[in-house]
């Protein structure tokens, strides 16, 4: 009993260090430098490997035996390692890389995805530890959230590990670009809801005939209590979106409400008012009321300004030309100029369907590929989906395809479990957060910026830690 006592205390201990990791992720760019990320995924195997260490001195199973997540989770695992091992393939002889540094800087990365999975995989044996990890997402958020408020508020102009910031016009936070923030905090929203719904689930349903003093008494209750802390902390958030300007990021997050809440309706009895009241509450007072406040209707002046066709936006260009030559032209990018660097990779997808040029190597390989016209430099090819293609080839982009399918399939059985409001919760927090990702992804490049992947990754690994079987032992205590 001894042992197991002390195996619990490390594993908590570990898990609390994996929380300051997760606040910590997003706060050097991003986490998009390779210091940073290499930094990341040593911190990973270091816990990983202490959390084995753990489970061996304690020379027993009893923290384990009533925590089964099934098959399912170690077909994840090995998808992500054999997605590694793929990208690896490149810098043998047997594969092909146009930059071998590149390369293994993502390899790199790729290691620190399976880390944190299988970590996750290790420590969350319980309901406790669950909410733990979802609030250390959510308290990410919230710091990232915060700092990007304060710098915005503070419209100057400075540098930070060699990266230039100019505040003022649309939020960053401490990432090298607007909609990179905005993809994180799609995700730590979606880990809100998560805890949000799992308290919000729990609370036993008032009868129709209670008297007005007691429904006054427990919205007192539900004003003092961590529901509320937890929905100010949406708001927060919420409020950074928004500044945030990002057009994407905030149609994603309103698209993915309203289908998810769609969703939880139709598919949960009992989550079905709790979601309601808070896709409500989120409308009113996050947009009608705080969102007029903080400037919603510039991102809506954003998403009119954006010309879908693109003789329309190439007319308009010529007008203002001739009508002011030397004056500078700003508009808003057009959808079809967004998804251009897409189009043109796409020759590089059917130049290496199998291979790939190399994990990484996108900026290298594809200057010869780009169309003159193109005059911009750019870096990735704003399709996440397109990117990786080109990366490592069409079977790494089906292993990571068979990851999110089989997660979207994991999080529609959870919903039909109706023992615990708990799991739940994680399940509808996931689902947003993957359906947020897949469709950020369309248009942008958050899973080429580290924190944003990792993010991700453990929050699809969240709901992987869900045991198949409640046992009638409750696992709210370990």
């Amino acid at each position: 009993m001894k042992r197991q006592y002390w195996a619990q205390q490390a594993e908590r201990g570990l898990l609390g260090l994996f929380f300051v990791a997760l606040v910590w992720l997003p706060l050097p760019l991003g986490s998009n430098r390779h210091w940073a990320a290499a930094f990341f995924a040593a911190v990973v195997w270091v816990l990983l490997a202490l959390s084995g260490l753990v489970r061996l001195a304690s020379a027993t199973s009893a923290t384990t035996s009533d925590h089964q997540t099934g098959l399912g989770s170690h077909v994840v695992l090995a998808l992500l390692v054999l997605f590694t091992a793929w990208t690896s393939l490149q810098l043998t002889p047997f594969g092909h890389t146009e930059d071998v540094h590149e390369t293994r800087l993502y390899v790199l990365r790729c290691i620190g995805y399976v880390g944190a999975f299988w970590l996750v995989q290790l420590l969350v044996t319980s309901d406790r530890r669950r909410m733990t990890v979802l609030v250390g997402l959510l308290s990410a958020g919230v710091v990232q959230a915060l700092t990007a408020m304060v710098l915005f508020s503070a419209a100057s102009h400075y540098e930070f590990l060699d990266f230039e910031f100019t505040q003022g016009t649309r939020a960053t936070g401490t990432f090298p670009q607007s909609d990179a923030l905005a993809n994180y905090l799609l995700l730590t929203l979606s880990a809100g809801l998560a805890v949000m719904l799992a308290q919000m689930g729990s609370a036993r349903p008032a009868p129709r005939n209670v008297q007005w003093q007691h429904r006054v008494h427990a919205a007192m209750d539900f004003m003092m209590s961590g529901k509320m802390v937890v929905r100010l902390m949406l708001v927060v958030m919420v409020i950074a979106l928004v500044l945030t300007r990002s057009r994407m990021g905030n149609g994603v997050f309103f698209l993915s409400l309203f289908v998810v809440a769609a969703w939880v309706m139709g598919a949960s009895r009992q989550l079905r008012k709790a979601a309601g009241v808070l896709v409500v509450s989120l409308l009113v007072v996050d947009i009608v009321i705080i969102g007029q406040w903080v400037g919603l209707s510039k991102v809506i002046n954003r998403m009119e300004a954006t010309e879908i066709i693109a003789q329309a936006a190439s007319a308009q260009a010529s007008a203002e030309s001739v009508a002011a030559p030397h004056a500078p032209v700003h508009r808003e990018e057009s959808l079809h100029e967004r998804m251009r660097p897409a189009r043109d990779a796409l020759a590089m997808v059917r130049e290496r369907p199998w291979t790939g040029f190399g994990g990484g190597a996108f900026y290298t390989a594809f200057p010869r590929y780009k169309v003159e016209s193109l005059e911009l430099p750019y870096n990735h090819a704003h399709n996440d989906y397109v990117e990786i293609a080109a990366d490592v080839g069409l079977p790494g982009l089906l292993l990571l395809a068979g990851v999110a399918l089989l997660t979207a399939v994991r999080v529609v059985q959870l919903m039909r479990d109706r023992s615990t409001p708990h799991v739940r919760g994680v399940a509808v927090g996931v689902g947003m957060g993957l359906l947020c990702a897949l469709l950020h992804a369309l248009v942008d490049l958050n899973l080429q910026i580290n924190a944003n992947a990792m993010t991700l990754t453990v929050l699809l690994a969240v709901v992987w830690s869900v045991p198949t079987k409640r046992t009638t032992t409750s696992l709210r205590s370990r």
